[in-house]
């Protein structure tokens, strides 16, 4: 009897900042050897040109014009039995379609490997912030651990029907569509990532250099709200090593992964406040002798939106980013994934991460652009 075909593993969004991390994190798991080549979906020939110079035949390059071409994004990922959406996570029509494609694998009967069809979906914490400012507000001691996954959900879920957002639409369609059409699937609901990426592309951070432009701008900390603003972060590495360690798990069968409205994951490793970050940030700008008061000053939603940009889309993320609370726990990855980070909360607050990140935007590497980010289109 012949052998099963080894997994076959799709992976979009290799050019951005996690992605390109991930892929560099898959391509040396030797777990995951056997996967290879990994497919890719790439935009413009000279972004596949130089993924292939330097990955070779460990990736294979597929060209895709825009997440719009649903069809072929639906027959992309019919052709595999993981899909890693590793780009933006506010493209729900795109997100579905990965998930109908995998469907398709599942349903084909001589479809390749034993491997059962899964996704791993990026999204974000966000989809879980309270609005202070829009009058919505967490009591002090309300946390969601990730060990409960269904509360997760469920709050989400409410959410959505009051106000939807695109990052938390295109999860739950990710989740529902999957249990629906019974292919695993699972959201890594993402913190504030720190640290350069490894990818050949966009390798910078964004909350701190974002914050860093309000300081060295307006020559003083912003606080949005009543103060108390905080999230949670994790090292970009760490975090790509949880997209490593899940689809070790998924090509070993999957049975330890959470999936459908249990599948949510919070890789989170501290939990830090806005005015810290702003703090810190003043701290870098003084030692560089850019600035000399350290003051924090109340600001308003019409402030700080212009530093998001994007229109409504941008003021909903400032405002959450800014003045909401990302109270995670993070339990799943560490206690049943075996996700071992290495960067704590000493990496994040370490003087060499905020001087860097200045130097960065002092320097013109830090450009800020929300429709590339969300993958909005004009």
């Amino acid at each position: 009897m012949a052998s099963p075909s080894p997994p076959k593993i799709l992976v979009v969004g290799v050019t951005g900042y996690i992605g390109g991390t991930v892929l560099y994190y898959l391509t040396r798991s030797p777990a995951l050897a056997r996967c290879l080549p990994i497919s890719v979906l790439v935009r413009g020939a000279d972004r596949a040109d130089k993924l292939k110079s330097v990955y070779g035949d460990q990736i294979s390059t597929i060209p895709l014009t825009a997440l719009e071409d649903l069809d072929l994004i639906t027959k992309l990922a019919s052709e595999h039995d993981m899909v890693i959406n590793a780009g933006t996570g506010f493209h729900p029509a795109s997100a579905e379609a990965l998930v109908h494609g995998l469907a398709k694998r599942k349903a084909t009967s001589d479809g390749g490997s034993k491997v059962p069809q899964w996704i791993i979906q990026t999204s974000g914490c966000s989809n879980i912030s309270d609005n202070p400012l829009a009058g919505d507000c967490y009591a002090k001691d309300f946390w969601l651990d990730d060990s409960d996954a269904v509360r997760v959900y469920e709050l989400e879920r409410d959410k959505e029907a009051r106000e939807p957002y695109l990052q938390r639409t295109a999860e739950l369609a990710v989740l529902n569509t999957g249990e629906r059409l019974g292919v695993g699937a699972t959201a890594l609901q993402i913190p504030a990532i720190f640290g350069r990426g490894r990818g050949l592309f966009s390798t910078a951070e964004r909350l701190v250099p974002n914050m860093m432009r309000f300081v060295l701008e307006n020559g003083y900390g912003p606080r949005l709200g009543d103060g108390t603003a905080q999230m949670g972060f994790v090292h970009v590495d760490d975090l790509a090593g949880l997209y490593v360690r899940v689809a070790e798990e998924i090509v070993e069968g999957g049975k330890g992964v959470p999936s459908g409205r249990g599948g949510i994951i919070f890789p989170c490793v501290g939990i830090v406040k806005l005015l810290d970050i702003a703090r810190d940030c003043l701290e870098a700008a003084a030692r560089k002798g850019i600035i000399q008061a350290k003051g924090i000053k109340d600001v308003d939603l019409d402030t700080v939106a212009p530093f998001f940009g994007g229109g409504p889309l941008g003021r909903h993320i400032a405002a959450t980013g800014w003045a909401g609370h990302w109270n995670t726990v993070g339990t799943v990855a560490q206690k049943k994934l075996g996700w071992k980070p290495v960067h704590r909360e000493e990496a994040w607050h370490d003087h060499s991460h905020f001087d860097g990140e200045l130097d960065a935007v002092l320097e013109g590497k830090r450009p800020f652009n929300l429709d590339k980010i969300t993958g909005q289109r004009k």
